[in-house]
């Protein structure tokens, strides 16, 4: 599991899988230019993809270790695939919500298993740094090409090329494992593989707690993150400058993943955690400013995308470290599925209803509830591999 072809394969495939949530901002500016839906509508059409994904995703507990990981990966990606290609083709809006239902289901097919192949790693927070690099430098393209793609062939173009870029993950199928039974560690009975769950048992809780923190994360994030578009054009910011300032920022957010893992081997995660959420609540406290910049917007989305990044990496790093079983990383896609299924709606409504004020409020509370449950369980953590 450890050899990088193995590991650079899992990262590319599962950063594809969950590309569309990553180029958020690009896609609802895309729909909202060339089919003028509104706010609300604008958070179902993103909140419907990770539906789909989150039900797949939510289920590998079950499945993971037992599945032709090669086959499903298959299927996931063509179903996605292709679904993205007729996303361009469809004119109803209804259609087009269920076409994104099925673009989640074929991104949860092959999210599930590259993730577990991360999460198996001896170092998993490398596996899961290289998957975040991956995320955020082909974010970055896309959010750069869509400005170009939708004046040219609108909602479409956009469409086409995401379609094609997961077609095109087929390749790096081949290199991945058909499976990897992990935790198969003694021949008795299946009490080794599931477990029944109670309140004492922290080799349940503690990764029950950390998806939770995952969950919550990408609630805030996602929720914030689909609308940062939307906000540069309440400030009457250029569209072209717009997109150059997701493109730039993403891909400078590339860095965030690799610092959080440099760090988690010298100081306590939970350290590292409130350090990143205290600097994402900043940023979104100056993106509500009444003096907008495009320099200022462009700075803020760096700052917001690093900080983003180091998050993820440090989530999925406690889920791998507390995960004794092997079978909860597999569900870290669920976990995110759940908190973009809610924040994208949610603060799509509370947008619509209530300004950017009032969403961004929302945003920085359920960052910070998330933090106060990281910390419980790292420091919980820590205390159990001293005893």
């Amino acid at each position: 599991m450890d050899h990088y072809p193995v590991m650079l394969s899992a990262a590319m495939l599962f950063a594809i899988a969950v590309m569309p949530g990553a180029v958020a901002p690009g896609i609802v500016g895309a729909a909202a230019d060339s089919m003028g839906l509104g706010e609300t509508q604008l958070g179902l059409l993103i909140g419907l993809y990770f539906a789909g994904f989150g039900i797949v995703s939510a289920t590998s507990y079950l499945w993971i270790r037992k599945v032709n990981w090669r086959v499903y990966s298959s299927i996931g990606v063509i179903m996605m695939g292709f679904s993205w290609i007729l996303a361009g083709m469809m004119e109803g809006y209804p259609t087009l919500l269920l076409l994104m239902f099925v673009v989640g289901i074929g991104a949860g097919l092959f999210a599930s298993p590259s993730i577990t192949i991360l999460g198996d790693g001896t170092e998993a927070e490398n596996g899961f740094s290289w998957m975040i690099i991956f995320s955020v430098a082909g974010a970055a393209a896309l959010l750069a090409l869509f400005p170009i793609v939708t004046e040219i062939s609108g909602f479409r173009g956009v469409t086409n090329l995401l379609g094609g870029s997961t077609l095109a993950t087929l390749l790096l199928i081949p290199l991945i494992p058909v499976n990897n039974e992990k935790e198969e560690k003694s021949n008795e009975s299946d009490t080794v593989k599931v477990e029944k769950f109670s309140w004492s048992n922290d080799r349940m809780t503690q990764p029950i707690l950390a998806l939770l923190v995952m969950a919550l994360f990408c609630w805030a994030f996602g929720g914030s993150w689909a609308f940062f578009e939307r906000i540069a054009s309440y400030a009457a910011l250029p569209a072209a400058e717009t997109g150059q300032a997701l493109a730039i920022g993403t891909l400078f957010g590339t860095i965030g993943a690799p610092l959080a893992a440099f760090f988690i081997k010298r100081i306590p995660m939970y350290y590292c955690y409130a350090i990143t959420i205290a600097s994402i609540a900043i940023t979104l406290v100056f993106l509500n400013s009444s003096s907008l910049t495009s320099i200022i917007y462009l700075l803020l989305v760096c700052s917001f995308q690093f900080w983003i990044n180091a998050g993820f990496c440090l989530m999925m790093a406690q889920t791998a470290e507390v995960d004794k079983i092997g079978r909860f990383v597999a569900l870290i896609p669920a976990a995110q599925s759940l908190g973009n299924t809610i924040g994208a709606p949610i603060n799509g409504l509370v947008l619509e209803l209530s300004g950017v004020n009032a969403m961004l409020i929302l945003t920085m509370l359920v960052f910070i509830l998330g933090a106060i449950i990281f910390t419980y369980v790292d420091r919980k953590n820590i205390i159990s591999a001293r005893q």
